[in-house]
């Protein structure tokens, strides 16, 4: 059997019941008490059944009146219920948003272990290098690679950051002949990275020349180019945060004390921070200095 009975209706219905006072009901619902006599009035018709014996000054339940109260009563303690624990069951979707490199190397590596720390909170990794708009409401983190002087946020230093070239841990450091070494390089793009750090600046620096027979492949991920340096293919010019845990571990190596400056990682975030973010940028923290603070 079809339902025609709005809630509305049912709710109007409970409260005359229980205060047996149409002023009452309606005043607790917001209506006029002739708006509510109307709800009443139609659910009856719906029903073809008198639910009150209207007298002078008072009204009384008659038995339907009485059979339907306990129902519905019921009913919406079953709903209240429901909601109650919806609403305490309900995940918080927490979106960080980073660099593709620390969401591969940092973030997606040891994600069960903040989830661990967080189990009511369902997170999303967002990786990207475009700049983001922290006042959308799409972001509750966000760590970038830049500059500093972001404006309205609350930014915080996570990691001053520089460029090594990086070989295999099994590479003779003594046999490298920088004229005749494959090199492997990843392009930012100057959007990115406007201190333009490539093989050129580096080689530049120290009065030497990429030789022109020199065996070179080109990435636009630095993961990628992670990648193929852990293949043994040659050496890279990469972020020392980005391969840390690499250093570490000892699979890859520092193949020359020639450093080149790079930009920092930042936390971004609303000014007003709740545990989750504060606890979340601890955690970052504690992950990143377990090994980048060895290398």
């Amino acid at each position: 059997m079809e339902l025609h009975y709005s809630l509305e209706q049912l709710l109007a219905f409970q409260y005359v019941a229980e205060s047996m006072s149409f002023k009452k009901a309606a005043e607790r619902l917001h209506l006029t008490p002739t708006a509510l006599s109307h709800r009443i009035k139609k659910l009856e018709d719906q029903l073809n059944l008198k639910l009150f014996e209207r007298k002078t000054r008072t009204i009384a339940l008659t038995a339907e009146g009485e059979f339907l109260l306990k129902h519905v009563q019921t009913g919406f303690e079953h709903i209240q219920t429901a909601l109650i624990q919806l609403n305490q069951n309900q995940q918080r979707l927490f979106t960080i948003t980073t660099t593709p490199p620390y969401a591969s190397e940092w973030l997606i590596p040891y994600l069960p272990e903040l989830q661990a720390l967080y189990p009511d909170v369902m997170f999303r990794v967002h990786a990207s290098y475009d700049p983001v708009n922290m006042h959308s409401g799409q972001y509750d983190l966000a760590i970038r690679y830049g500059q500093g002087g972001y404006q309205a946020l609350d930014v915080e230093l996570l990691a001053v950051d520089e460029y090594v070239a990086v070989s295999h841990a099994d590479l003779i450091v003594e046999h490298i002949d920088w004229t005749n070494v494959p090199l492997i390089h990843f392009s930012w793009g100057d959007e990115y990275c406007p201190k333009r750090i490539n093989w050129q600046k580096w080689y530049n620096e120290q009065n030497m020349h990429i030789h022109m027979r020199q065996r070179q492949v080109f990435y636009n991920e630095e993961n990628h180019a992670i990648r193929a340096v852990l293949a043994g293919q040659g050496i890279a010019l990469l972020s020392k945060v980005a391969i840390a845990h690499y250093l570490h571990m000892g699979v890859l190596k520092i193949v020359s004390s020639h450093r080149i400056d790079a930009l920092n990682y930042y936390f971004l975030s609303s000014l007003k921070q709740d545990d989750v973010i504060l606890g979340t940028k601890q955690w970052c923290r504690n992950k990143l200095e377990q090994s980048y603070k060895l290398v």
